[in-house]
């Protein structure tokens, strides 16, 4: 495919409480390390709540045992992927401002009312994306990664625009979209006609 070095895709947007959180979901189950963590810690808590009733002498069925690991799990879980960004999302002013976000091959402008920043593509570490967003990730914390909603692309050729940006600048190995995979044309072996002697 070829490109021009002008080329500029513009995102404007505000971001949604819901689709923030759908985000963070998305992205806590697709990382490994965030993953591993919560079981490593998850499995340490009920080893610890049954040596725990060891050492009172507590005796609960199995079935008690297995039930109030399963719900603490659950909690737990809820609280990891819901209530932590949604207290997140809401204390914090920036998710109030509305994006402009431009993206050339040079790097990446943001504007919002109260902040203003160019990036290098080089900043970002991975992406990950679904049908609703990408996220670009640049460190191991939780929070730190950009959510850029597909709703923000004003039609199918600016997205393919920007991912034709992002195999460049950032992740070569990413996979054609659907819409990408109906648009390539198709393009002879040959424009000789077959011989049919």
């Amino acid at each position: 495919m070829s490109y021009s070095a002008n080329e500029t895709v513009q995102l404007r947007f505000r971001h949604t409480e819901k689709e923030y959180l759908a985000a963070m979901r998305f992205y806590f189950l697709h990382s490994k390390a965030l993953m591993a963590g919560l079981i490593i810690i998850y499995l340490l808590f009920s080893a610890g709540l049954i040596l725990l009733q060891v050492l009172l002498g507590v005796v609960l069925p199995v079935w008690a045992n297995i039930a109030l690991i399963f719900l603490v799990g659950l909690g737990w879980f809820h609280g990891v992927t819901i209530d932590v960004p949604r207290k997140y999302f809401r204390g914090d002013p920036k998710f109030r401002d509305e994006y402009t976000l431009t993206f050339t091959d040079a790097g990446i402008a943001f504007k919002t009312q109260h902040m203003s920043s160019t990036l290098a593509w080089s900043f970002y570490t991975a992406l990950i994306e679904n049908d609703s967003f990408y996220i670009l990730i640049y460190g191991k914390h939780v929070h730190s990664l950009s959510v850029l909603p597909k709703r923000a692309f004003q039609d199918s050729q600016q997205e393919r625009t920007f991912r034709e940006m992002l195999r460049r600048n950032l992740d070569s190995n990413l996979k054609l979209s659907q819409v990408e995979r109906e648009k390539e044309e198709y393009v002879p072996k040959t424009l000789e006609p077959p011989d049919w002697r």
